[in-house]
């Protein structure tokens, strides 16, 4: 078992992919670049509903050109 604040990707796999995040109405969205896509990673919101939405899902691609926060 493993208590940190560090991302269990950032200590176990260092040469993952890097993360990146995009504001979105109602919160966060994680995301790895694939290509010229937009691999949805995770979502940040304190909106329960936002996580039913199909655009939303881990896996999906973001559709809209979106601002990005580097991390």
């Amino acid at each position: 078992m493993l208590y940190t604040v560090v991302s269990e990707y950032d200590v176990f796999f260092p040469n993952a992919p890097k993360r990146l995040y995009a504001d979105v109405k109602g919160g966060k969205v994680e995301y790895i670049a694939v290509g010229r896509n937009k691999k949805i990673v995770g979502l940040f919101s304190t909106d329960p509903a936002m996580y039913l939405e199909k655009r939303y899902r881990p896996g999906g691609i973001l559709r809209k050109n979106l601002r990005e926060d580097k991390i």
